[in-house]
């Protein structure tokens, strides 16, 4: 990351919310901007992040502090949005853009978010009163000295020291001193050498920092690289779950826009790309297709073998062989009857059948069909029913008709009936 000398020259933006309860006058939203020079810090309280919204909030940053030459945020609709990029391009502003699922790129900004929410948990004791005490919550940031710079927000920007609530305390002590009564060109030139002391002050400390940041990340990171072309897995948080994260793709690597940056597509859509930090990519690798050898012996080596039918797949008995002889009537009386059941087999069928040498009446008063409301059934009814029915209907005993009722079909006898002489089981 490039070190910053010129204040405002380029910012970081963000947005904090929706809170979880809006302020008096109903805002959720809190806009974020922070120098990247002197880490001087702005908010502005928002009712909703619109394009137009979040641009004007903005707009009155800017008027104070000057028109940035970079803006950096993440990759959210009102920082993308078309409204917003034509108004950067009137202001001559260079919008750099966070890779998606990587907050460290945009970590100053996500740094002090962190920082704000903590004030605003800890000194609110009202919810509905952050907004009214947000500017004093920013005094109390910017009077701070900066542990990478050394120096407060506000010393950089303006070059003193700020008169804060302690600073009144300690004049009320020692009593009110003398203004020094230096001429305006005389202060201006003071304040531009101090300032450009304070640059180059500032300057060591932040390569010192840097050093000691980048030498703690080292220690558990290493260097990857992806070829264009190459098939890679993207880490993405789930639909369901946004805490939880899994591995999705393959993706294949369209281009390389920096050392740790790459646009991928989708093998399935090439139509969307996507771009990703290298920390969410992983390389894929295919797994080998193989195919078990089949070695087919020679036919002079086969040799018949008897079958053995499986246990869970033989055939349905028939009924003849479920009817049990007495042993009274002798082998030659048993012969006798076998060969008669045999001569009747679809009397004595082991499948459930229909006879239309009875006939049972269902009457039904009125001409009117009845109508059931829907209900559920309980689990312990309900399970029979699914097999049941699908014995029947593999059987040949059921087929479907449309009937008049609750539900589009019912089981009705397969053989064709008058209508109103067989039952209609209503589904």
């Amino acid at each position: 990351m490039p070190i910053i000398q010129e204040p405002f020259s380029r910012v970081a933006v963000d947005i904090i919310g929706p809170l979880p309860r809006p302020s008096a006058t109903g805002k959720r939203y809190i806009l974020t901007v922070v120098d990247y020079a002197t880490r001087y810090p702005e908010a502005v309280a928002l009712a909703n992040i619109q394009a137009d919204t979040v641009a004007d909030a903005l707009l009155r940053v800017f008027t104070r502090v000057g028109f940035p030459r970079e803006i950096l945020s993440d990759q959210g609709t009102q920082f993308t949005a078309e409204l917003t990029q034509q108004l950067w391009r009137l202001c001559g502003v260079r919008a750099l853009h966070s890779a998606p699922y990587h907050p460290q790129t945009n970590g100053l900004c996500e740094r002090f978010n962190g920082t704000l929410k903590q004030l605003i948990r800890a000194f609110v004791h009202e919810s509905r009163d952050w907004e009214k005490y947000l500017p004093h919550l920013l005094f109390a940031y910017r009077e701070v000295p900066q542990e990478s710079t050394g120096y407060s927000p506000f010393e950089l920007l303006y070059g003193r020291q700020v008169r804060g609530p302690l600073d009144l305390v300690r004049a009320q002590w020692e009593g009110e001193q003398e203004e020094d009564g230096a001429p305006v060109l005389d202060y201006v030139l003071k304040l531009r050498e101090r300032l450009a002391e304070l640059a180059g002050f500032v300057q060591e400390n932040m390569e010192i920092a840097q050093a000691q940041q980048k030498a703690w990340y080292d220690r558990a990171a290493c260097s990857r690289s992806f070829c264009v072309g190459q098939k890679v897995l993207v880490l993405k948080p789930q639909r369901q779950n946004k805490l939880q994260a899994a591995w999705q793709g393959p993706y294949k690597v369209v281009t390389q826009l920096g050392d740790t940056t790459y646009v991928v597509v989708s093998c399935a859509d090439t139509r969307i790309q996507r771009t990703f930090h290298v920390n969410m990519l992983k390389a894929f690798h295919e797994r080998p297709e193989t195919v078990d050898a089949i070695c087919a012996p020679a036919a002079e080596e086969t040799e018949p073998f008897p079958l053995e039918e499986l246990p869970g797949v033989a055939k349905q008995p028939s009924g003849v062989d479920q009817v049990q002889l007495g042993e009274e009537l002798g082998p030659e009386k048993q012969a006798q009857a076998r060969q008669l059941l045999l001569a009747y087999p679809g009397v004595f069928s082991a499948l459930p059948g229909y006879t239309d040498q009875a006939i049972h009446q269902v009457d039904t008063p009125g001409q009117r069909p009845l109508r059931q409301p829907a209900y559920r059934l309980r689990k312990r009814s309900a399970s029979p029913c699914g097999p049941r029915s699908g014995r029947c209907w593999s059987w040949g005993s059921l087929n479907r008709r449309p009937v008049h009722g609750r539900r589009p079909w019912s089981w009705c006898p397969r053989k064709t009936v008058p209508p109103g002489s067989a039952s209609t089981i209503g589904g």
